[in-house]
């Protein structure tokens, strides 16, 4: 009888552990799924082109917000500039 309370015993560990994969499969395609599709919360980026919030959503999770920053303000200055000189450059 004691082989048989094992075997009943592993069959619902194995249940079990199914049960979890199957949940952690299903959490991590979710967080998969976020991370290239805007938080609806996001204001700034619902209005941008989709692959482009992709591409800075991507940026961030693998430099990091810290690194981003500096490079993001560099590049926002550059473009006032540009936009600045082109500007003057068409009067």
């Amino acid at each position: 009888m004691s082989s048989l309370e094992d075997l009943a015993a592993r069959k619902a560990l194995l249940v079990a552990r199914t049960d979890l994969e199957r949940i952690d499969l299903a959490v991590a395609l979710r967080d998969l799924r976020d991370a290239f599709e805007p938080h609806p919360e996001a204001g700034r980026l619902r209005r941008m082109h989709p692959m482009f919030a992709r591409a800075l959503r991507l940026a961030i999770m693998i430099f990091g917000a810290r690194r981003l920053g500096p490079l993001a303000r560099a590049l926002s200055i550059g473009i006032v500039v540009f936009r600045l000189v082109s500007g003057l450059r068409g009067r």
